[in-house]
């Protein structure tokens, strides 16, 4: 069987799809990916050609996408409209040659409504796997708390108003994905999929839940003390991390409520590690306690490295589809704590893998930084995930479309 993946970027650490990718190559899946962006060119990664055309309709759509976002209120979430036109034929090479197709991340320009419509005629299994909210809503990548999603993202608040652009969008996807019986939906986690059951672009479809796979081979339990040398850390230092791609500077990720956490709490021999972000004065400035920056982390066995030195790793994300960082942590032995939202629930649990905090609450952060500081608490979950296991579901559901197609 030949897979291949679809995405508009792919990095070689923290990146879901080429995690699945790779654990499907380890089990002897003929597996390949296709990017847009020029990115990692190994294991089967493959970059589209530059091309006149192609370059063209890049330019075109970064303009479109500038005039959709001038329409944006300031503030809100990232957004991303389909793209106007696109010259995918090198794309659709790679397609003919799969038994099936994984779509993932692949707004920014990517992939037009046109071009699914091409994959999903080939009436082979098309997978949608949805990393976050957007293939559910009219171009949102989360929804937050509003649930115009539901009903096609006639108000949206993201926009000024009468502006039509998101319903337009949802338009264009609930028409497109009702169509087709081929196309698959896949979510990491069991609220993200409640949330497709129920939106207006999904109401109907079948909604699978797969959990996102790490490899639990690299991220694994190893003395702290050597990791945090390694990483030249202080190891009489009580390590708490924070860390996303994105680092500090997106406030959907939350650091601004660790920040006040950890400036209510009176703690001895704490070292703050920001990875994602490199240094930066005025984070120093607002805190109390010293802090280290690792800046971008571009290796999955660099990223263990930092896990297994944290001694608590704090993340009051606002809003996460399934939360892989809480993951990479807890397998690594490492307490994590989160807000109680989205699907954060699902991975962090009080008691069992850290603290459940109390949404946007930094007083309860605070409370739960300092209870896994007390407790020198180890999350009971690791022996739970077997990436292996997660690939065979994948594979139990594709050969059983296959069969029906």
């Amino acid at each position: 069987m030949k897979i291949l993946h679809i995405q508009t970027g792919m990095t070689p650490a923290g990146n879901a799809a080429f995690r699945l990718h790779t654990a499907m190559r380890k089990v002897g899946i003929d597996s390949s990916v296709v990017t847009l962006q020029p990115t990692i060119k190994r294991n089967k990664v493959y970059n589209l050609q530059k091309k006149t055309s192609l370059l063209a309709c890049i330019a075109l759509n970064s303009l479109y996408q500038k005039w959709v976002l001038k329409k944006k209120k300031v503030g809100t979430y990232f957004y991303s409209p389909l793209p106007l036109v696109t010259s995918n034929d090198e794309l659709h090479k790679y397609v003919a040659d799969a038994d099936v197709i994984y779509l993932h991340w692949i707004a920014g320009g990517f992939l037009s409504s046109s071009d699914i419509e091409r994959i999903a005629k080939t009436k082979k299994p098309v997978v949608f796997f949805m990393h976050d909210m957007w293939t559910m809503t009219g171009g949102c990548h989360h929804a937050f708390d509003c649930k115009e999603y539901y009903s096609g993202c006639n108000n949206c608040r993201m926009f000024e108003s009468r502006c039509h652009i998101a319903h337009k969008q949802s338009e264009i996807k609930r028409i497109l994905f009702q169509k087709y019986d081929n196309l698959i939906f896949v979510s990491p986690s069991k609220w993200m999929a409640e949330c497709a059951r129920n939106s207006y672009i999904l109401k109907g479809k079948y909604i699978h839940v797969i959990p996102n796979v790490v490899d639990e081979h690299i991220f694994k339990p190893i003395d702290k003390n050597i990791a945090k040398s390694i990483l030249n850390l202080p190891q009489d230092k009580f390590i708490i991390t924070f860390g996303c791609q994105a680092g500090t500077g997106n406030r959907f990720k939350g650091f601004d409520y660790l920040r006040d956490a950890i400036n209510k709490t009176d703690l001895q021999n704490v070292q703050l590690v920001v990875y994602g972000s490199d240094y930066n004065q005025k984070t120093v400035d607002e805190l109390k306690y010293p802090v280290t920056f690792l800046g971008p982390i571009n290796d999955e066995y660099a990223l263990s490295l930092i896990c297994n030195a944290t001694d608590l790793f704090v993340s009051p994300s606002l809003a996460e589809s399934f939360g892989l960082t809480f993951l990479e942590n807890i397998l690594c032995n490492t307490p994590v704590i989160g807000f109680d939202c989205t699907a954060i629930p699902e991975i962090v649990q009080t008691d069992i893998t850290g603290y459940l905090a109390k949404y946007k609450d930094a007083d309860n952060l605070a409370k739960g930084i300092i209870t896994i500081y007390n407790q020198h608490f180890k999350p009971q979950w690791r022996k739970n995930y077997n990436s292996q296991y997660i690939v065979g579901l994948h594979l139990n559901f594709v050969n059983n479309k296959i069969s029906t197609i």
